[in-house]
């Protein structure tokens, strides 16, 4: 039997956007089982993310949170820290970033793919502590981006990050501004 390698990554993608939205649909995933199996979506998607780029994975970076439309990622300070001891900008940077392709890979099919435009940051307080990141697109919004993508080839989305510390403080703000594209349209 040969394998198409692109047909197993596709099936594993689904399989694990399954995983990792399943569970607030699924009665049968109460308790336990339930923040069990959110914990291992979030594993695969980090280990998946290292893979595909291996900064992520130096940095520390981790998703911490799956759901319908909704991500929650960190970044660890030990392994980011810079020359006057505070959090490198970059990883700052990468924390704000990733969530985009990422929620793309949880939401959408293989068909959709983004790709960032833009992103501006802007750094309100030395981060000196682990940092995490929530982004949340809601469901009107990604039905928008289907139907404008099955429409017109691409569409255009905003994500608006608060990138905090482990005291809660906002230590830096982010826009990204992505595209959201089809595969069979390019």
């Amino acid at each position: 039997m040969v394998f198409n390698t692109h047909d197993l990554s596709r099936e594993f993608n689904q399989v694990l956007r399954n995983w990792a939205l399943a569970s607030d649909q699924a009665d049968y995933q109460d308790g336990w089982l339930k923040r069990w199996s959110r914990k291992g979506a979030c594993a695969a998607l980090t280990k998946m993310v290292g893979l595909a780029i291996p900064f992520a994975r130096r940095s520390g970076f981790e998703v911490v949170a799956v759901g319908p439309g909704y991500l929650k990622a960190r970044i660890p300070f030990s392994l980011n820290k810079n020359h006057i001891n505070t959090m490198y900008a970059g990883a700052l940077f990468t924390l704000a970033e990733l969530p985009g392709g990422i929620l793309t890979l949880v939401n959408f099919s293989d068909d959709y793919y983004p790709l960032i435009k833009d992103l501006k940051m802007n750094y309100l307080k030395k981060a000196t502590s682990d940092v995490t990141v929530e982004f949340r697109v809601s469901p009107e919004e990604m039905e928008r981006l289907k139907r404008e993508v099955l429409q017109n080839g691409k569409s255009n989305f905003l994500l608006k990050g608060e990138l905090r510390d482990t005291s809660g403080e906002i230590v830096a703000t982010s826009e990204g501004h992505y595209q959201m594209r089809s595969h069979s349209l390019r």
